[in-house]
C-alpha cells in the first residue's frame, strides 16, 4: 500500500519525544536494510509484509516516525506495538487519528482531538481505519 502514516507522541497538546529503545525493540529484529545517515530503515515482518520507515534516531529518543510503502499484514502489528510502547498515536494521512489508549485523547493538540479519533489494538484495526477512508 502506498500511503504515509505518521507516528507521534503528545503530552499536553505538544509533541513529545519517543524512546529510541522502543524503536529498536520492536523494529530492530526486522530491519533488513538501513541508511541511518538518511534516517531510513526497511523492515520485513515474519509474514513477508514490508515497510519503509523514516526516523531520526539518537541514543535516547526520536521525535517522530513516518511509515510508508507498507503491506497489509504483520508489519502493521509492528507499527501498533511501537506506538503502544512509545505512548504514541498513529496518524494516517486523510484518516482519523489512531490512539493506542483512550487516555491519549486528552493530550492531542487542537485539530487531532476530533471525536473520530479511534482506539486501535493491532495492525488489523489500523488497516480497517485506512481502508474505510
Amino acid at each position: 500500500m502506498s500511503f504515509d502514516v505518521f507516528v507521534q507522541a503528545f503530552h499536553g497538546g505538544d509533541a513529545a519525544a519517543m524512546p529510541s529503545a522502543a524503536f529498536h525493540e520492536v523494529f530492530g529484529p526486522h530491519i533488513d536494510r538501513t541508511e541511518p545517515q538518511h534516517g531510513y530503515w526497511h523492515v520485513t515482518a515474519t509474514d513477508g509484509s514490508e515497510a519503509d520507515i523514516y526516523a531520526r534516531i539518537d541514543d535516547e529518543t526520536l521525535k517522530s516516525l513516518m511509515f510508508t510503502r507498507f503491506g497489509d499484514g504483520d508489519v502493521l502489528d509492528l507499527l501498533a506495538a511501537f506506538a503502544r510502547r512509545s505512548d504514541a498515536v498513529i496518524m494516517p494521512i486523510g484518516c482519523p487519528t489512531c490512539l493506542t489508549t483512550p487516555d491519549q485523547r486528552k493530550h492531542l493538540p487542537d485539530g487531532l482531538d476530533s471525536p473520530e479519533a479511534i482506539v486501535v489494538a493491532n495492525g488489523r484495526d489500523i488497516a480497517n481505519v485506512i481502508s474505510s477512508n
